[in-house]
């Protein structure tokens, strides 16, 4: 990403590679690139000797994610123009053109708008598809067309007013559905032959105009299944779209049986992630094209933006472990991320590994003086004011606090407790433990926040990323880790103070260090004592103290 001086706003910018730039200068792409849990992000881009736009926002977590679909998207593009045209069926032309369908109803599904607004939309391109007008605007993902209906329609029956205009005698389909077929074709890899495209030009229409009748129902409060939802054959029948064995699929497979083995959800999404980086570096999710130098390729590309240990512990066991599995199953001759050869880092450390109390002291007084962002989620607001306070005082992992429920935080043996528990989500040991919660969060409100809350999680899910991106925007000294900071400074703080090692284990899930440790129970009444006397991190109007 790059920005404007002057702005805070980020931009995406990615060249065109050269030896495809003259052939694509100056056509338009249409992008949806907004992350699942936001808001949409549709933008029209135009192809020059490269491809830049405003990822509208600053909030650094949506940007990166917005900047990660729309380079996903573009190089698949890239990929496309020098691969072969290929021709398809009839049937797998109608089952590509449900992703148009499906995009519609992804885009819209919780909040359709205004009936009219889809009105005007069938309208238009209702009239395209029968020939009825020329050069129309395209097909909008986001509908706003009610000065172009209104112009070419006027102000009476909009069904009269497109049936009076004479069919067949214009040719407007590539004006009205050419960005969104393109879309389809880029998303799913196919490079149409020419004199496939006006037939699957049609086939988007058509299931551009279904997917505005049935949200123009929603609009009306009618939610009742669509039939004609179930009239798109199946996309994997594509067999010129997918790959015969592709990485994800090997991925879940591999995932089926690691799961009866009881590997752990934080597994599943840790490996998850290496693959989709994989993919999205080759371009590809074909595991038969997959070679020893593009493996070599990979290590290069990901060494510019990640250390040695975060490639070596975080993307190269999942992906080695997928293939090996692949070459177990016979379902590959060889692995080639056995090609990655890393040599350990020699361990520098030239500070310490927790937050120093002028740190501690920043984060909490911005938690606390966070202030909900204009349509974000109030749940992810609060993980951002709550869950490193909440990792301050247990020592716990920021993950551990942000799966939290309302049913996890109780009063037990006469104390308020927090229950980190593994019916939440991840934990590391995989076993609960109750602790109490420092008087300070009381005080602050916490115990009020929760009581106001609805059942079950506490904060967004998928919150993580953007504690983690808050908490580094205030500490930016990148030596210091804004999730295990916290686990640091409380043990630094509990040898400081003399606490008993066993205890503060207990509360941060560590294991204990010998058979003989591991007699016994630490309880919330001992776990109590501990956490009463970490310190109180100084906030406005307070005193630093117990």
């Amino acid at each position: 990403m790059s920005q404007r001086a002057g702005s805070t706003i980020p931009q995406f910018r990615i060249r065109v590679p050269t030896k495809i730039v003259d052939r694509l200068r100056g056509k338009r792409v249409l992008l949806n690139i907004g992350p699942p849990d936001d808001y949409p992000f549709v933008r029209t881009v135009t192809i020059g000797s490269d491809v830049s736009f405003s990822l509208g926002t600053d909030d650094k977590t949506i940007a990166e994610a917005r900047q990660a679909n729309a380079l996903d998207h573009l190089r698949r593009l890239f990929d496309l123009t020098e691969a072969a045209p290929i021709s398809l069926s009839h049937k797998d032309m109608v089952a590509l053109s449900g992703e148009t369908y499906r995009l519609y109803q992804e885009i819209h599904r919780d909040n359709p708008g205004e009936p009219d607004a889809w009105m005007y939309h069938k309208a238009l391109s209702r009239a395209a598809l029968e020939g009825r007008i020329m050069k129309p605007p395209p097909a909008a993902l986001m509908p706003n067309e009610a000065t172009t209906a209104l112009e070419l329609f006027g102000t009476g029956d909009l069904t009269a007013a497109v049936n009076a205009l004479p069919a067949d005698q214009y040719d407007a389909i590539e004006d009205r559905f050419g960005l969104l077929a393109d879309w389809v074709l880029i998303r799913q890899r196919v490079h149409l032959i020419p004199n496939d495209r006006r037939r699957f030009l049609r086939f988007v229409g058509t299931a551009s105009l279904d997917a505005g009748w049935q949200l123009r129902r929603n609009a009306e409060g009618d939610y009742s299944p669509d039939p004609k939802a179930q009239r798109f054959p199946p996309i994997e029948s594509v067999a010129a779209v997918t790959p015969r064995q592709t990485i994800t699929g090997l991925f879940d497979s591999w995932w089926q049986e690691a799961k009866a083995t009881g590997r752990s959800k934080k597994t599943h999404d840790t490996y998850e992630g290496a693959i989709g980086r994989l993919v999205k570096h080759l371009g590809h999710d074909d595991a038969g094209r997959v070679t020893e130098d593009d493996m070599l390729a990979f290590k290069g590309a990901r060494l510019k933006v990640v250390t040695v240990k975060s490639l070596r512990d975080g993307d190269l066991p999942g992906i080695r472990s997928v293939f090996g599995w692949a070459v177990d199953n016979k379902k590959l001759a060889k692995n080639p991320a056995n090609a990655i050869k890393l040599k350990a880092e020699k361990r520098k450390r030239t500070r310490s590994k927790g937050f120093t109390d002028d740190e501690a002291k920043a984060i909490f007084n911005a938690c606390l003086a966070y202030v909900r962002k204009p349509k974000e989620d109030a749940r992810t607001a609060a993980a951002k004011k709550w869950g490193p306070i909440i990792a301050a005082y247990t020592g716990c992992r920021i993950g551990e606090a942000l799966q939290l429920r309302k049913e996890d935080v109780r009063r037990e043996s006469g104390r308020h407790i927090f229950d980190f528990n593994p019916t939440a989500g991840s934990i590391k040991s995989g076993l609960f433990r109750l602790v109490p919660v420092h008087q300070h969060l009381i005080d602050l409100g916490f115990l009020q926040f929760v009581e106001t809350s609805g059942d079950g999680p506490l904060f967004a899910k998928g919150a993580y990323e953007r504690v983690v991106a808050f908490v580094r925007g205030v500490v930016t000294d990148d030596r210091v880790q804004p999730n295990h900071g916290w686990r640091h400074r409380l043990k630094t703080i509990a040898r400081n103070l003399g606490l008993d090692h066993r205890i503060v284990d207990a509360i941060q899930g560590h294991a204990p260090r010998t058979a003989g440790e591991d007699y016994g129970d630490v309880t919330v009444t001992a776990m109590s004592r501990v956490i009463a006397a970490i310190p109180r991190i100084a906030t406005p109007g307070t005193k630093r103290g117990k």
